[in-house]
């Protein structure tokens, strides 16, 4: 009799084994096979690169491989600033890069990858998320009428304020300064007496080398310290009043995304939000490492005042204030009045709920 109920309970166990991996297999088989070719507009190594490959493996691994995302540096299909266009046309199927490059398309552009003195990563992530800013940067393509969709694609802390060879500590120590820096903060310093300059990140090492360039700003410290800027420089200047954000994107062709599963959509999702939180931390913790390795070169850390930084506040919104006034872009308009909004109500809330730390 035992023997029989053994038999019975190991054919049970057997049949829902077999129904159960049947159902696995059919559902792995309903799931198309996709393969997708994605541009950065960064060049491989790079930790901004490293986000749209982390991305790609999540979904690779989440979809069991069915869905696979290749990767390829600036260059490797169209030009670093022309995966935007790419996307929408359907040469490439998706694409990594920063919105404030498009602020040529629309003047929105700049509010949705760093704001100068504004949105810290805390607040912009939240504001994105939960805050209304998704939606509000679908609209912005939507408008340029680009045939996109476009995700949060990835975050860092507040990049250097200069890499120099004279130290900033306030407002004077600015004035005909030789500074590269590009948009909106290039058009702040200019009101105050600095000599702003572009150059193409190919020429900073040599400029700064030359000195041609007094100071630059270019990105957080781990990715600077990837394009040796120390090696030409004495002092690291923080803190990063013109990127206390920089947010990053992702894109796919419109047509291609709605066509996708809504499994695999709901991979595109998870896996970019994973891959924010994961890379965000990496800057961060690479950050402080390299900070340490500035430090053990010889190089001196300066930070600007508060009160000097406040001043910078006070002149940057009063800029971006009246450059929204100007264009006079519904849009524009809305999200201003955004992220000022959430400026306000974010620090209110934080500085009740989170305690002091010194």
């Amino acid at each position: 009799m035992k023997n029989k109920k053994s038999s019975l309970i190991i054919v049970l166990v057997l049949m829902i084994s077999l129904v159960l991996g049947a159902g696995s297999v059919t559902y792995a088989k309903e799931l198309p096979k996709v393969t997708w070719t994605l541009q950065t507009t960064w060049a491989k190594g790079w930790l901004l690169h490293e986000m749209a490959e982390d991305f790609a493996k999540r979904v690779f691994d989440m979809s069991g491989g069915q869905f696979n995302i290749k990767v390829l540096p600036a260059g490797a299909v169209v030009g670093a600033m022309e995966n935007l266009d790419a996307t929408s046309k359907g040469t490439l199927d998706a694409y990594h890069s920063w919105p404030g490059y498009w602020q040529g398309k629309h003047p929105s552009a700049n509010f949705f990858a760093s704001i100068p003195m504004h949105l810290e990563p805390l607040m912009y992530v939240s504001w994105y998320y939960a805050g209304g800013g998704k939606d509000l940067m679908q609209q912005m393509y939507d408008e340029m009428k680009m045939n996109v969709y476009v995700i949060p694609g990835g975050v860092t802390h507040p990049e250097l304020l200069a890499q120099s060879n004279k130290p900033l500590k306030n407002v004077k120590d600015f004035k005909g300064l030789k500074y590269r820096t590009p948009g909106w903060w290039g058009e702040i310093l200019k009101k105050m007496g600095v000599s702003v300059m572009m150059l193409p990140g190919t020429e900073l090492y040599p400029a700064l080398q030359k000195g041609i360039l007094d100071a630059l700003e270019f990105s957080t410290p781990i990715v600077n310290k990837q394009q040796g800027f120390h090696e030409v420089t004495k002092y690291v200047a923080g803190p990063g009043m013109h990127q206390p954000t920089c947010y990053f994107e992702l894109g796919f062709n419109k047509a291609k995304y709605d066509a996708l599963p809504a499994e695999y959509k709901a991979m595109i999702q998870t896996a970019a939000m994973a891959m924010t939180i994961q890379k965000w931390s990496e800057d961060i913790v690479k950050g402080i490492e390299t900070l340490e390795f500035y430090k053990s070169k010889g190089k001196t850390l300066t930070r600007v005042d508060d009160k000097d930084q406040r001043e910078f506040r006070k002149n940057a919104w009063a800029f971006i204030d009246a450059e929204v006034k100007k264009i006079n872009n519904p849009h524009t308009t809305k999200t201003w009045a955004s992220v000022q909004n959430y400026w306000t109500k974010f620090g209110e809330y934080e500085n009740f709920m989170v305690p002091v730390r010194k």
